[in-house]
C-alpha cells in the first residue's frame, strides 16, 4: 500500500529543490549583471587609453 507520510516527505523535498533553484537563478542573474557592468567598464578604460595614445 501507497505510505501517504512519504508523500509529505516528497512534498517537502520538492519545495526545497525548488527554492534552491529560485535562489540558483537569482544568483545567475546577478553575476551577470555584474559581468556585464564589468565588461562596459572595460570598454570605458580601453576607449580612454586609445584616446590617450593618441
Amino acid at each position: 500500500m501507497f505510505d501517504l507520510s512519504k508523500l509529505g516527505d516528497m512534498a517537502k523535498i520538492a519545495s526545497e529543490a525548488k527554492s534552491m533553484q529560485e535562489k540558483q537563478e537569482r544568483m545567475s542573474r546577478e553575476q551577470l549583471e555584474i559581468l556585464q557592468k564589468i565588461s562596459t567598464q572595460m570598454e570605458t578604460v580601453i576607449a580612454l587609453l586609445r584616446d590617450c595614445k593618441k
